[in-house]
């Protein structure tokens, strides 16, 4: 917190063509209950979307700000421009919120609270509940496996409940809703953008960690997400999605992984493999697979990313 009375928040939203959900997301976060001595702006941050927002915002939102990058920088980097906008312009607290999600009105006010309870926590994050059934999680926090897909998300899918109403230090918060304190990004610097998109939260947090800060999940914070509305939805298996998650998590192990945890998720890996790609291609799914042998191949070599042949740019 600033030396200021106020506390200062900036929302950021990416958009990348998906200008309906931005809009929803804009107005839940207009509706929000704000708590005493304090402010909430929203920044759109448009990521190089084929049809420009601006237009629909000046109607919806008048007063929401667009900040264009021209080209599609991924959500690292559409992110990291949102950041650099708000701590340039004094923000305490930058809240990144995936166009896709809606915040409920009361979401705020509880990451704030235990914000101040816990001055080193530099990111705080929300209860994710699935917008097809609000009843269930898509997410509460994450934690790093080492197995084939890296990582698992906590509470994935499970009934709603006290299990997840509490309030604690975790692994690494999911980047659809994250509160980052200023002073920890000016520390540890915004996403590596060399991620594009997937683990860069995942990253984030482990350099975080080590500077001394902690991520801390708090149940009485709570978002609604339409779960992969940006990348073919949660039932598409196969697209960048897969790609950039494979590919993630070796660019992840590079960087934070000792010898012997990277020595298991290739064995992970490699022992799971034919059964992923008989199940998958039971299912007509085989092609999810190649692209996630692509990805990880891609990552052992240092390969550039294909953003063209992945829609991507």
């Amino acid at each position: 917190m600033s030396d200021r009375q106020v506390q200062r928040v900036m929302a950021v939203v990416l958009n990348w063509n998906g200008l309906e959900d931005t809009l929803a997301c804009v107005r839940s976060l207009l509706a929000v209950e704000l708590p005493a001595a304090v402010t909430l702006d929203v920044l759109v941050v448009d990521n190089g979307s084929r049809q420009s927002p601006a237009a629909a915002l000046r109607e919806a939102a008048p007063q929401v700000p667009i900040l264009f990058t021209g080209r599609n920088l991924g959500y690292a980097g559409g992110n990291n421009a949102g950041l650099a906008y708000a701590i340039a312009r004094g923000s305490d607290f930058v809240w990144v919120i995936n166009n896709d999600a809606v915040v409920e009105p009361g979401a705020l006010g509880p990451l704030l609270a235990a914000g101040a309870r816990t001055p080193r926590a530099g990111v705080l994050g929300s209860k994710i509940l699935r917008a097809d059934d609000p009843s269930r999680l898509w997410v509460a926090w994450g934690r790093v496996t080492w197995r084939q897909s890296l990582i698992a998300l906590e509470g994935e899918d499970a009934a709603d409940g006290p299990a997840f109403d509490g309030e604690h230090d975790v692994e690494w918060i999911p980047g659809c809703a994250v509160l980052f304190r200023a002073q920890t990004l000016r520390e540890v610097g915004f996403f590596d953008e060399s991620f594009f998109a997937y683990h860069e939260d995942v990253d984030w947090a482990a350099r975080a960690w080590r500077a001394g800060w902690s991520s801390r999940y708090v149940g009485a914070s709570r978002v609604v997400h339409r779960v992969h509305g940006s990348s073919g939805g949660a039932a598409f298996y196969g697209g960048f999605r897969k790609y950039l998650s494979a590919r993630n998590s070796v660019l992840y192990a590079r960087k934070h992984g000792r010898w012997w945890q990277i020595a298991w998720m290739a064995a992970c890996i490699l022992v799971t493999l034919p059964f992923q790609f008989l199940r998958r291609a039971l299912r007509g799914e085989a092609g999810g697979v190649r692209i996630k042998i692509r990805g990880w191949r891609d990552g052992v070599t240092g390969r550039p990313l294909p953003l063209e042949e992945l829609g991507l740019r």
